[in-house]
């Protein structure tokens, strides 16, 4: 286990502090893409923020605290979000990210029409291409994190991302190594 997180298990308030101001961030811009419902997402974030400290002296039995804390984030906004749309498909139960524009944010020297391009070929992506596509190039996260954040194998993993990497090449007409660059710098 890293430092921030056994300093945590430790109950320093300084190391909880950083941690969560961090993924804070990182898990509201994540559960937006989910729901534009903020209430919903923050309400999510705060009771599994709250959970780490509550529950710190167990997080020196978690290999990866930082992959674990974001699919029990994902797992739940989404029960959160089932709670509220009892109605609605099964389908819809799990919702789809949604990579708005607003999303890809691309360094200034890259062309609009280059944005336009990601996000069109980005969109092309089925909801779990775009979600692992999402927390691999855009969170950092690791194909071992990505699996754990997404419930599935670390294989599946890499065949997903391999899947959309190969589709969003064959969308924008660009070498690998320049897709992949532009995915890094896109925030």
């Amino acid at each position: 286990m890293n430092t921030p997180w056994k300093n945590i298990a430790e109950g320093q308030r300084d190391a909880y502090s950083k941690v969560y101001l961090l993924l804070y961030t990182r898990f509201y811009n994540y559960g937006l893409k989910f729901t534009p419902d903020e209430t919903v997402v923050e309400d999510a974030i705060q009771e599994v923020l709250l959970s780490i400290w509550v529950d710190r002296r167990q997080l020196t039995g978690i290999a990866n605290p930082e992959a674990y804390f974001f699919s029990s984030f994902r797992n739940n906004l989404f029960r959160k979000l089932k709670a509220l749309s009892k109605q609605l498909p099964a389908e819809m139960i799990e919702p789809e990210p949604e990579f708005a524009r607003d999303a890809i944010l691309i360094d200034q020297e890259i062309h609009h029409e280059l944005r336009a391009r990601l996000q069109k070929a980005l969109d092309s992506l089925t909801a779990r291409q775009r979600e692992a596509i999402f927390l691999r190039f855009y969170e950092g996260l690791s194909y071992e994190d990505v699996a754990e954040a997404l419930g599935i194998t670390t294989k599946a993993t890499y065949k997903i991302v391999a899947r959309a990497l190969l589709e969003l090449k064959g969308n924008m007409s660009l070498p690998l190594t320049v897709l992949l660059a532009l995915l890094r710098h896109a925030h």
